[in-house]
């Protein structure tokens, strides 16, 4: 080429060089279609199984969830959906980086008890290291907004801005209402509620701020995290609502008027989010997903402490921080029309981990590179709610003591097939259960049925093995039992 100058060859390469990252760019790149969804997820704080009606097997109908019940009647029913842990913290940590406790170092929310063995080391804080479910979605231009209590971390630090949301409205480190004064009726007093008027619920508030944030970024794909505090002690509530429950006959374990009350401002609150998607019309691609952190405050009569429910999880045993299908199974459904038959029920037990690898599948979002993902997408179920997922097993370790001693010890859990597995750590005794014959877990097979028992244990042991999990210590001078 006649005439070319070194500044022309140069700039002839620089030139080169950017159409090659732009076409390597181009072609590794996820950008945000029309066709991937928004995704709504509304999670409850405390709320047991049976705190909805159409969860609740007795018909006790003390409740009032008409709106909760229309979600259902509209997408699909999880019956043997799980949180990853038995109290809240750890269950936000799992969902949100998509990995059990020990890939995560949450396993309790606060400080474990000391007990007759030592606990093992509890982390407050989600590690930023972690990719969260967040991350992913916002890399790929995802609008991502968190909307109340988040409780695995402090701002700025590790907060929700840090862990990959675009916005946070309420979230702290503070667990629950009672973490600053005023409780429900005085939102402004979180350090990250600025805005909420005068004398209003602070439901009531999460709820408007969420609507607002769907009505701004209704244009383009969005993720909100609606995380309810409700309704997690202290049970407050408007007092018109607390003297309407005050009017209703209570049944066995369903009677507590103000836990009634907040429920239905928790059910109104998803009412409203869900005819805030039909009138942007954008219902028929919204992923909304409706969940709690763990069972309800509730059924411990064999503990002798029937002084302590709030709730009743029965046909359940047990609730919250123990380890019984009371304190980890929770109410989950799921709406997407675009995908999903209305009224379908799908039986196939899930994990908070699965939302993770379901909304990358979903998105079409590839799975960030060299990152542990322990979850597996429920899309498959979404299509055909008969089928199964291919997983062998899920479970459960808890090495420590709850916030209220006496719910449970450190424990272990596997849950293969119908079967059930419970190790406890202090006396080293096993429990065995057949959920599909036994789902209040009352008949103890360990005995009965050794050959399942020693498979199980077996099978529990390697995987805790396998993956470094932190045990409890025998103190000093105890030899066990």
């Amino acid at each position: 080429m006649y005439g070319t100058t070194m500044a022309d060859i140069v700039a002839g390469i620089a030139a080169i060089a950017v159409g090659l990252w732009l076409l390597v760019s181009t072609a590794t790149a996820q950008p945000v279609t029309q066709d991937q969804p928004n995704i709504v997820f509304v999670l409850a704080d405390d709320l047991g199984w049976t705190d909805i009606n159409c969860f609740d097997p007795l018909r006790r109908d003390y409740y009032e969830t008409p709106n909760i019940d229309k979600l259902a009647r509209g997408g699909m029913k999880f019956t043997q959906a799980y949180t990853n842990a038995a109290n809240c913290s750890p269950t936000r940590a799992a969902l949100l980086s998509g990995q059990y406790y020990p890939h995560q170092p949450i396993y309790h929310a606060g400080t474990p008890q000391q007990g007759k063995m030592i606990p093992a080391p509890n982390a407050h804080a989600l590690p930023t290291d972690k990719i969260t479910m967040a991350e992913a979605l916002q890399e790929a231009g995802y609008r991502t907004g968190f909307i109340g209590k988040w409780h695995i971390g402090t701002p700025p630090e590790t907060g929700p801005e840090q862990q990959g949301f675009d916005s946070n409205v309420g979230g702290y480190h503070a667990g629950n209402p009672g973490g600053w004064e005023g409780g429900y009726f005085q939102p402004n007093n979180n350090p990250y509620i600025h805005d909420a008027r005068e004398g209003e619920y602070l439901t009531d508030y999460l709820t408007r701020k969420a609507l607002e944030f769907m009505e701004e970024y209704q244009h383009q794909p969005f993720y909100l995290q609606l995380s309810y505090y409700t309704p997690h002690t202290p049970l407050q509530s408007p007092e018109p609502l607390v003297q309407k429950y005050q009017q209703k006959k209570g049944v066995k374990g369903h009677d507590n008027p103000t836990y009634a009350a907040m429920i239905e401002s928790l059910d109104k609150g998803v009412g409203q989010l869900m005819d805030k998607l039909d009138d942007l019309g954008i219902a028929e691609n919204t992923i909304f997903i409706f969940y709690s952190d763990n069972g309800g405050v509730g059924g411990y009569g064999y503990l002798n402490h029937e002084e302590d429910n709030i709730t009743d999880n029965a046909p359940l045993k047990g609730g919250k921080t123990t380890y019984y299908e009371g304190g980890i199974r929770v109410p989950l459904i799921i709406r997407w029309p675009k995908v999903i038959q209305a009224g379908t029920q799908s039986e196939e037990p899930v994990i908070g981990m699965d939302f993770y690898p379901t909304f990358l599948e979903a998105a079409s979002i590839a799975t960030p590179a060299n990152y542990l993902l322990d979850g597996i997408s429920l899309v498959p179920l979404f299509k055909h709610p008969a089928s199964t997922l291919r997983r062998e097993s899920l479970y459960w370790h808890f090495p420590g003591y709850p916030n209220v001693i006496w719910r449970t010890g450190p424990v272990s859990v596997i849950r293969r097939g119908d079967w059930k597995l419970i190790k406890f750590y202090e006396t080293e005794e096993v429990e065995l259960y057949n959920l599909k014959q036994d789902e209040g877990e009352q008949h103890n097979l360990a005995q009965e049925q050794p050959d399942v028992r020693q498979r199980l244990q077996t099978q529990l042991e390697n995987w805790l093995e396998e993956n470094q999990a932190p045990m409890p210590q025998k103190r000093k001078g105890n030899r066990g039992p």
